[in-house]
């Protein structure tokens, strides 16, 4: 097929930079091969161009076409010993993603960048192990300067959690990473340590003050827009007078309040503050039919709304605001200054080490490139005739100025993308790079020589039916906008049919938005924890699988060709909002109907049979004495153990574990004996081996290929196997060995959801499940857009500090003598920005999904109540849609129906009741009437109160440190319900030697120290230090633990007061575990008569005389300010402790002490009473 005339100016136009922004289907690849072929027909080389692709598949796809497009040429002059020629300079041009492109040039010059010439390239997961571990060290070194540094304390106070460290490790982390999306992180910290000393005389004259009240002017324009206009339709000749008279105060009230919001958001914070309405009339009341009151009653109650958030984004004057700023100072400062560190201290650690992390490449080679001094950047620019970007809407600011200075100055840049699919925010990517272009150069109109950067736009579209293409363009030309989706969704954006690609009749249809209701009414679709109920979700996958089975059952045609033929199961996709927990639920769906599935999206390769089954093997062999393991390999189809022969193992032995076990069985088991005979041949060839080799013998000896052919699926498992394998070769290519690690990577990869894409399993006859972000780049000729009512996740929005490019670091103010937070005007300025970002980014997602099929698009949804909420849509809408209701509208499906709603719409909506028929009106059964006094006993009986509803509440056992605010003690477990713990198992220490200590963990190491310790070598730092050395050659503590315990502060306790009375005391009890029965309301505010469980231990107890003195070590850090406060939470604590070691030890308990090990600092309880 010929280029259309953009596709020819695209190919042909010179001279300088060239943005092409290609819309869905619209051939840029072949463009971009068309490109390069036009400069080799002029005499250059392949080599001379340097591409860059956003993914190594892509890279090679390119080069597959480059060599057909050669090849192709080559056959129509096949003595051309140039063309020829080119094939060969093709395998090993240029071609390649950002990474391996800066990793070749940073090999050749790695004597200029200062770093190893043989360095290792690491992956993310080790990259974030060396990161943390630096991290921590940093910490500890911090906490030594605790007392002198008034911005650490601020630092701590602001944005950690007493007992740990956790928080403000996962802030600072978070920051760095997001630092390196930048250009020169060190530049972007220095400009917000010096924004922090800038004099601002009005919150609206900083740059978040600036962002809230133009906001806050657009959403006030918004409303008078949508006042003014229903007050004038009230105001008709024809209109009812009792809705007039019951609205006209209502509209002219909120009219004059927005018209005056709106002006006083242009005049500054204070003025804005006024000007915000905090007192409403009533609303009329009218009982006529006119459809307008119910339009009007719904942008009443938006506007009222509206003005509510305003009143509490106004709430403090400009000052109060500024002060709060002031507050936040020290502590943002102090961070910034921390990451800074990281940075640097990272940077020493993975040299020393003699690696460096895909990041660091990048910023290398750019700082390498802007040192004008190695004429570096101007050699290599020599070097290429032109730099070609594909997917540019996704590259980030240091990319962006790698490919600059690669360029001549941008002059040789030549970038491809679509801004409408910039779905990568979240790793990084900066769509607003490629906006700023677009919207600011001139469109190329001819191919004349241009030394101007001008924009290319494709927008013909070749790959889907015009049906596909109308319902695609009316959905985003009424929902996408600068201010929600951050471009105007118009002519230029709009997609078009292409000129040639004629598609046969009968082989498409309408748009469809199908809304089904759930079995049993289900959740409300705005319950987003509701989003993934498994009835939910399920009946709406039955729904497509059941679709999709009639229309193959039926013959539904597709395209192929230009002809049509019938479709098969290969035809069908299903597109999710990338969510692991729906897709197994899809797949049994589609199982259910006799239907194959493939899945691209978590949860297929890492949980099939085959890959579970040889990692659990691979763990055996590692280490026998893994339970959960060992049984998953004797219960896998390799080993086919029954349910009886592993009972029968179990009963062997049941106080040991299970291979201990299992070899006790193999005495008198053939089955058992064959086994272990195999898992030792194993454990002997695996030193020997590399991990791939072990592979390949497992599967060679146990025949797994031969096993998995008379599976299911068999050759989608086979292949599921080679990637394994493929796997381990990559992994110890990196420079990594063992089969522990390797485990451990692939748990990692795992949870990351870095799922493999392999070529089989796009191929077979099988429905593929598929998030959208996979999606992209591919088509399918039937898409299925499913689960479309799950709720936009924005929860990240609502953290204590967020960060943002532009906006910088918000935070809360922490209120120590209140006890309380609150945000600054930076953290809600930041909040409103991300939450717009990540909305406009959704708005591409939608437009990604939308624009995958090529015959037929189906989009699915589950409302519990369809006809409700689509009349309360219509009450709002408008077209196009504002933003303002988008927003309020918060997901796919909503945004979906509002523009299905419009008229015109392309979109064929249907509601799916829970039968799956029609829905009828049919006649209310006829109801016999209540027998006298009926109706009085049956009320009675339905507002019958159980009263013994406090019990319920009731745990039937309680720790002691369950009754502190936090659950700070390490040594016992929370059992009450709203205690309950997370992790319910404790990580093995092999499997984390090299993970920081967490700070649990360090108070865990100190308790046990103190349990342990010689209390007469406890005078210097020098015999502490013996004494945890003795601890750790006796395994009490780990060395990492042993390193943990800071000597000083041991001394320090037994230099206290209470250190002394321990020392001399009569008798001293450590760990001192206790569990008795006592009344529940000696520890909860309950009637007499019902029992608890008291569990706890007390770190130490002491008799001086006939009085008992219980001592509690806490690891908190605390201040002058905050001691009280934390004293206070764990009073509770104390008492219980003093209640339980009355009974135990038959002596009264008078006095508890808290000592905080880090500072020194001890609080008396009295304990003679219960308060």
């Amino acid at each position: 097929m010929p280029l259309t005339d953009h596709q020819e100016l695209a190919a042909e136009s010179r001279g300088g930079a060239r943005l092409v922004s290609a819309a869905a289907g619209s051939g840029k690849t072949k463009v971009l091969v068309e490109r390069l072929m036009r400069y080799v027909d002029r005499g250059a080389d392949i080599d001379q161009f340097l591409v860059i692709t956003y993914t190594r598949a892509a890279a090679a796809e390119l080069r597959s076409r480059i060599l057909s497009a050669l090849g192709e040429r080559i056959a129509a002059d096949p003595m051309n010993r140039r063309l020829r020629r080119q094939t060969e300079l093709c395998c090993r041009a240029s071609i390649g993603t950002i990474d391996s492109i800066c990793g070749r040039f940073l090999r050749e010059n790695t004597h200029l960048a200062g770093i190893s010439p043989d360095y290792r390239v690491i992956e993310p997961d080790r990259s974030d192990e060396i990161c943390a571990r630096v991290l921590d060290k940093l910490l500890e070194e911090l906490y030594e300067t605790i007392e002198e540094d008034a911005g650490v304390r601020a630092l701590v106070d602001s944005f950690g959690s007493g007992d740990n460290d956790d928080k403000l490790s996962a802030l600072v982390l978070r920051l760095y990473k997001s630092l390196q999306s930048h250009a020169d992180p060190d530049a972007w910290l220095a400009e917000q340590r010096e924004r922090l000393t800038d004099a601002w005389n009005d919150a609206g004259d900083t740059p978040w003050g600036q962002y809230l009240l133009s906001r806050t002017r657009s959403q006030a324009q918004y409303w008078a827009e949508r006042i003014e206009e229903l007050r004038l339709r009230l105001d008709e000749p024809d209109r009812d007078a009792k809705i007039k008279k019951a609205y006209t105060n209502n509209l002219d009230f909120a009219g004059d309040a927005t018209r005056d919001m709106a002006r006083a958001a242009a005049l500054g914070w204070d003025k804005a503050r006024l000007a915000c309405p905090d007192s409403f009339p009533r609303r009329g009341i009218y009982k006529g039919d006119d459809p307008l009151a119910q339009r009007i009653i719904a942008v009443w109650t938006g506007f009222k709304d509206t003005a509510a958030k305003w009143q509490e984004l106004f709430a403090n004057d400009s000052d109060a605001l500024l002060r709060d700023l002031a507050v936040n100072t020290p502590a943002v400062d102090a961070l910034l200054a921390l990451t800074q560190k990281l940075g640097a201290a990272f940077a020493a650690e993975k040299k020393r080490q003699g690696v460096c992390d895909f990041s660091d490449q990048e910023h290398l080679v750019l700082k390498l490139l802007t040192d004008s001094s190695n004429g570096l950047a101007a050699a290599l620019s020599s070097r290429y005739t032109e730099v070609l970007v594909d997917e540019y809407q996704d590259v980030n600011a240091c990319q962006d100025a790698l490919f600059r200075l690669l360029s001549d100055n941008g002059r040789k840049l030549f970038m491809v993308g679509d801004v409408k699919q910039s779905i990568y925010r979240f790793r990084l990517a900066d769509p607003t790079i490629f906006l700023k272009k677009y919207e600011t150069w001139p469109d190329i109109e001819t191919a004349e020589p241009c030394e101007e950067p001008g924009r290319i736009l494709l927008r013909e579209n070749f790959r889907s039916r015009p049906e596909v293409l109308e319902s695609a363009n009316h959905v985003f030309r009424n929902i996408m906008s600068r201010e929600l989706g951050e471009l105007e969704y118009d002519e230029a954006a709009a997609l078009r049919p292409g000129p040639g690609r004629d598609f046969p009749e009968g082989g498409g249809a309408p748009t469809e938005f199908c809304i089904l209701t759930p079995p049993d009414g289900g959740d409300d679709e705005d319950e987003a924890e509701n989003d993934e109920r498994p009835d939910k979700v399920l009946h709406e996958a039955r729904y497509i699988a059941s679709r999709i089975r009639r229309m193959v059952d039926e013959r539904t045609p597709v395209t192929e060709d230009k002809t049509l033929r019938p479709c098969t199961y290969g035809d069908f996709a299903i597109l999710l909002r990338s969510n692991k927990a729906v897709t197994p639920r899809y797949r049994a769906a589609l199982a259910e109907q006799g239907i194959p599935s493939v899945s691209q999206q978590g949860g297929g390769f890492f949980r099939s049979t085959e890959i579970t089954s040889l990692l659990a093997l691979l763990g055996v062999i590692d280490n026998p004495h893994q339970d959960v393991p060992l049984i998953a390999v004797l219960r896998s189809p390799l080993f086919g153990f029954t349910p009886d022969e592993l009972s029968a193992i179990r009963a062997a032995d049941r106080n040991s574990d299970y291979y201990t076990a299992l070899c006790l069985r193999a005495k008198e088991d053939e089955h058992c004996a064959a086994f272990l005979a195999e898992l030792e041949s194993y454990r002997e060839i695996a030193p020997d081996l590399s991990i791939e080799a072990l592979l390949a013998r497992i599967c060679d000896k146990a025949g797994v290929f031969a096993l998995l052919a008379a599976m299911p699926d068999g050759a989608a498992r086979r292949e599921n196997v080679c990637q394994l394998i493929e796997f381990a070769r990559q992994f110890e290519q990196d420079g990594y060995r063992g089969v522990f690690r390797f485990i451990r990577w692939m748990k990692q990869l795992d949870e990351h959801g870095k799922e493999p894409r392999t070529g089989a399993l796009e191929t077979r006859n099988a429905v593929q499940i598929i998030s959208i972000h996979h999606s992209k780049g591919l088509e399918y000729p039937i898409v299925f857009l499913a689960d479309t009512a799950h709720k936009i996740n924005l929860q990240d929005r609502n953290s204590d500090v967020l960060i943002h490019p532009s906006l910088g670091i918000g935070g809360r103010v922490i209120d120590s003598s209140r006890g309380i937070s609150y945000p600054t005007i930076a953290l809600r300025a930041i909040s409103a920005k991300l939450t717009q970002e990540s909305l406009s980014e959704e708005m591409r997602v939608l437009y990604v999904a939308m624009t995958r099929p090529k015959d037929r698009l189906i989009i699915t949804a589950t409302w519990k109540t369809p006809e409700k909420t689509l009349d309360a849509l219509r009450d709002d809408l408008t077209a196009p849609i504002a933003p303002q209701l988008l927003e309020k509208s918060a997901s796919l499906s909503r945004w979906i129906a509002l523009a299905a709603l419009l008229p015109d719409s392309p979109i064929k909506m249907r509601i799916i009741p829970a039968s799956g028929e029609s829905t009828s009106e049919t006649a209310p059964p006829e109801i016999e009437p209540a027998e006298p006094g009926e109706c009085a006993a049956l009320s009675e009986a339905l507002t019958w109160e159980y009263p013994y509803r406090w019990a319920e509440e009731l745990p039937s056992k309680i720790t002691a440190s369950a009754l502190e605010g936090t659950d700070a003690d390490p040594d016992a477990q929370s059992i009450a319900p709203e205690a309950q713990r997370r992790r319910l198992f404790r990580r093995p220490v092999f499997g984390a030697k090299d993970a920081p200590l967490t700070g649990t963990a360090r108070g865990i190491a100190v308790h046990t120290v103190l349990q342990f310790i010689d209390y007469s070598c406890v005078s210097t730092p020098e015999q502490v230090r013996g004494e945890i050395e003795r601890l750790k050659n006796a395994e009490h503590i780990t060395p990492a633990q042993a390193a943990a315990v800071e000597p000083k502060a041991i001394c320090k306790l037994f230099a206290s007061s209470i250190g002394q009375r321990i020392l001399h005391a009569d008798e001293v009890w450590r760990e001192l575990r206790f569990s008795l029965l006592t009344g529940a309301e000696t520890v909860f505010d309950a009637p007499a008569g019902e029992e608890v469980l008291l569990q706890g231990v007390a770190d130490c107890c002491i008799r001086e005389g006939d009085a008992l003195t219980v001592v509690d070590y806490k690891t908190d850090y605390v201040t002058a300010e905050t001691l009280a406060a934390r004293a206070s939470e764990y009073a509770p604590q104390i008492r219980a402790y003093a209640a339980a070691l009355t009974r135990l030890l038959g002596k009264p308990v008078r006095e508890g002490v808290l000592f905080f090990l880090r500072t020194g600092e001890s609080v008396s309880i009295d304990c003679r009473t219960k308060k």
